[in-house]
């Protein structure tokens, strides 16, 4: 920002003749990329999606040029770039980009911790790597996603807490592998650590619902050595590690602080991962498996499901909300996995569940449709989200007429 306000920075001729930059000031690309995925969002702008839209098409120009030049820059506006275009629904060139972005910062060693001396741009470089890795497990979750960076191939420790990189003030962080170590002092490991961990759990979470599923699971889910069982242990295992600071009943605390964005987003994650396993059992018989299982599921469902609305009934007023792609598919799944639930069978839901009417569900999912429509003059990917919820409001009524009291996996045996 010094250097933006700094006479050194002249608009006008700054995109075509940019003077010298160091590694911690914006280059061409680097800020055009953050107005790009930005300025969508600054309400005092005339035209603001459009304003994105033209930042991201100069800065696309630009980095097509550096495609066989790997920098840091590069690296940083390829992941930037990459979120921008996948909030404007265009997947593969986000998917190439990021996946770009990888290979940039591997023929650069950004995956070796580094050995530098100035501390601030140490953890820059980290902060590359991981901003990559995580970009990467956004695009590469589910059916048909592949990733471009191995985990096993980045061996850099983790970000820096947000105060501590903002006023300079640095602290030697864990590796990756140190967090499931009895000795570690979690307290030290900062939010976007944990989010870092949790990504990976996320990602083979998606892998196995996108591509296997209960349809296709050989194992029940109550089986210890199922993907079902052992997936919702480690999420277990997790939850029990965070440090008090980072449990979800202190919103209030991380508002209070400053910090309610990071810790939200961080949270949603987390809820993501619980809704997309719990949910593919839900519309199995009660009676299955062992005695109170089924009930257990659904309602740890239902709990984090309203744990995920609540995030955003709570900051939105306070224009607190991190409004990216990824926040706006956890508000997308909390709709389509309302829906899904106003669909099971009523007769049987109020059996096992009297005060979890299905009109709520039904509520819920309409405040989630309400949210997605504030955000759909800023990212073109809302569009599709509000589309395909209003599909599925359909089809879920539909098939609720249908199916009356009948429920799939009323046999299951493990198949």
């Amino acid at each position: 920002m010094s250097f933006l306000r700094s006479e050194e920075f002249e608009p006008t001729t700054f995109i075509e003749s940019p003077p010298f930059t160091t590694p911690l000031q914006p280059n061409p690309v680097v800020l055009l990329a953050i107005l790009a995925l930005c300025a969508r969002l600054h309400k005092a702008l005339p035209d603001a999606l459009n304003a994105s839209l033209e930042f991201g098409w100069h800065a696309r120009r630009l980095v097509s040029e550096e495609f066989d030049n790997p920098t840091l820059a590069n690296v940083q506006a390829l992941c930037v770039l990459s979120s921008h275009e996948w909030g404007e629904g265009n997947a593969s060139r986000s998917y190439m980009y990021v996946g770009l972005a990888a290979r940039m910062a591997m023929i650069l060693g950004l995956n070796q911790e580094p050995i530098g001396t100035n501390p601030l741009e140490n953890e820059v470089r980290r902060r590359a790597i991981w901003g990559v890795y995580m970009m990467d497990r956004c695009n590469s979750s589910g059916r048909k996603g592949h990733s471009c960076i191995s985990l096993f191939d980045i061996h850099v420790r983790l970000p820096d807490h947000e105060r501590n990189f903002i006023f300079g003030e640095l602290q030697t962080q864990y590796f990756r592998n140190d967090i499931d170590k009895l000795e570690t002092d979690r307290t030290k490991i900062s939010c976007n650590g944990f989010m870092i961990y949790l990504f990976e759990i996320w990602r083979e979470i998606g892998t196995w619902v996108g591509v296997t599923g209960s349809k296709s699971e050989p194992l029940a889910p109550w089986d210890s050595q199922s993907p079902f069982y052992k997936l919702s242990k480690r999420l277990d295992h997790f939850e029990e590690q965070l440090p008090a600071a980072l449990h979800f009943s202190h919103l209030e605390e991380h508002i209070s602080y400053g910090s309610a964005a990071d810790f939200a987003y961080f949270h949603g994650l987390f809820f993501l991962c619980r809704i997309f396993l719990n949910r593919e059992y839900f519309y199995a018989s009660p009676d299955i498996g062992p005695p109170g299982w089924w009930n257990a599921l659904t309602a740890q469902l239902f709990d984090t499901l309203d744990k995920l609305d609540s995030i955003t009934k709570r900051l939105k007023p306070m224009n607190l909300m991190v409004i990216a792609p990824f926040t706006g598919f956890q508000v997308f799944t909390a709709g389509a996995t309302s829906l899904y639930i106003a669909a099971y069978p009523a007769k049987v839901l109020k059996q096992h569940f009297p005060n979890q009417p299905t009109q709520r569900f039904k509520a819920l999912a309409k405040d989630c449709l309400t949210e997605l429509n504030s955000w759909r003059q800023s990212w073109g990917l809302g569009k599709n989200w509000i589309e395909t919820l209003h599909k599925l409001q359909e089809m879920f009524s539909e098939m609720a007429d249908l199916q009356a009291d009948e429920i799939r996996h009323r046999d299951y045996k493990g198949g």
